[in-house]
């Protein structure tokens, strides 16, 4: 039987560690499949935590973290998955991909304001210039039918009165028989009815589709993220990329060729946390909040917004699908291990993962974690003061033309009356 040191940590989704009267019981896929393998293999196991939970990186001439423990020789093999690099191939082998990962953008989303004029938004500008022309149409054919029944000498100061009597009434919608002039005995007085109500009923139909998509301009609010591409956090300084010391997030950027990533890379390095505090509940809310943003693999923040919304019950936060720089996840086995133990346990490796259990796993995290990306704030909001604006500005509006109207009509009556 082959003895053999296994190092774990405890990072989901990958490795789940929770501790049990004091001990330590590994759960997640990764435990499954490896212990299916030893089994096979009858391997003698021994497991030993990490104590701070993390990979590892090369400082002060050695290796921290898991990756050290495999550097000196104190473990056989790495239990959680890790990015292949070239500088760890000299102490140890690399099995098959457990799966492939990418790194991408965890952001908050940040809520668009009705507007001041939410009134005029909620019907496109072609609409309103058609209602408007309609109304200056219906307007002077009606004044042009009403002077057509008075004498050709009362027709210029008829047809300014009629004209303002006329939208007066129409806007507000209470047309009388006293301007619309049925008791007139011509035939022509007939058609003026039914201007004023086919417009009527054409303005109805038009408001009462203007109340429904007022009420989805209160209650559907549009959201966009703070922070969804490379090209976003060169825009902003309000909102700041981090990312967990530990995936060597160098390796993409830094002299990788490509300018948009190296300057990100630039703003990318003054802000390289150890991964303990980037996810901490309070680091989660003020990105939600838009102050900060993570880089990190697609797979992570899956499982870490699946946790965070199980805790909380609410989250409003964005996983971008703009994906850069994907890799491979494998396993570091000690080069010490003779090589066809290596090439067993591989084998035995990717004979299990081809059963997907690493896919059912990340969908079954992802599903919750939807609850997250995909929420929307639909609670009907009254209307506020900034809301109304465009009304007030109609009103004035009307009100304007109406002095200006009534002026007009007195000059007439001082010259020609």
């Amino acid at each position: 039987m082959f003895n053999i040191r296994i190092a774990y940590a405890n990072l989901p989704p990958f490795v789940i560690v929770e501790n049990v009267h004091g001990n330590d019981v590994l759960d997640g896929f990764m435990p499954q499949i490896v212990k299916a393998v030893a089994r096979e293999l009858k391997w003698n196991v021994t497991y030993i935590k990490e104590p701070e939970d993390v990979y590892g990186i090369w400082e002060n001439g050695t290796w921290t973290g898991m990756v050290g423990m495999l550097y000196r020789n104190e473990v056989d093999l790495i239990l959680n998955p890790i990015l292949p690099k070239k500088e760890v191939l000299e102490f140890a082998r690399f099995t098959n991909p457990i799966t492939v990962e990418a790194y991408t953008f965890l952001s908050g989303k940040k809520t668009e304001e009705p507007g001041f004029f939410l009134y005029f938004s909620v019907l496109r500008y072609t609409v309103w210039i058609t209602v408007l022309m309609t109304l200056v149409l219906v307007s002077l054919t009606s004044a042009f039918l009403y002077g057509r029944i008075r004498e050709t000498r009362d027709l210029q100061s008829i047809s300014y009165k009629y004209f303002w009597k006329y939208l007066a009434d129409m806007f507000r919608q209470n047309p009388t028989e006293k301007y619309l002039l049925r008791e007139s005995d011509s035939s022509l007085s007939m058609m003026l009815p039914i201007l004023a109500t086919l417009w009527i009923i054409c303005i109805g139909l038009v408001m009462n589709a203007f109340q429904s998509l007022l009420v989805s301009k209160l209650t559907v609010k549009k959201s966009q993220p703070y922070v969804d591409s490379m090209a976003d956090i060169l825009k902003t300084d309000k909102t700041i990329p981090i990312v967990p010391i530990e995936i060597g997030i160098q390796d993409a950027l830094e002299n990788s060729g490509i300018d948009l990533y190296e300057e990100v890379w630039k703003k990318v390095e003054k802000n390289m946390w150890p991964g303990k505090d980037v996810f901490l509940d309070k680091t989660i809310i003020a990105v939600q909040d838009g102050k900060y943003c993570i880089i990190h693999g697609k797979l992570i923040l899956r499982n870490i917004l699946g946790e965070f919304f199980k805790k909380h019950s609410f989250c409003q936060l964005h996983i971008s699908e703009h994906f850069f720089f994907p890799f491979p996840l494998l396993l570091a086995m000690n080069r010490e291990i003779p090589e066809y133990i290596f090439d067993h346990f591989n084998l035995g490796l990717t004979r299990l993962l081809g059963a997907d259990i690493a896919g059912r796993t990340f969908k079954a995290a992802a599903e919750v974690s939807n609850y997250c990306t995909s929420y929307s704030d639909s609670e009907l909001k009254p209307l506020g003061t900034k809301n109304i604006y465009g009304v007030l500005l109609m009103w004035a509006a009307g009100l304007s033309v109406s002095i200006l109207a009534l002026l007009c009509e007195i000059m007439n009556k001082r010259f020609y009356g």
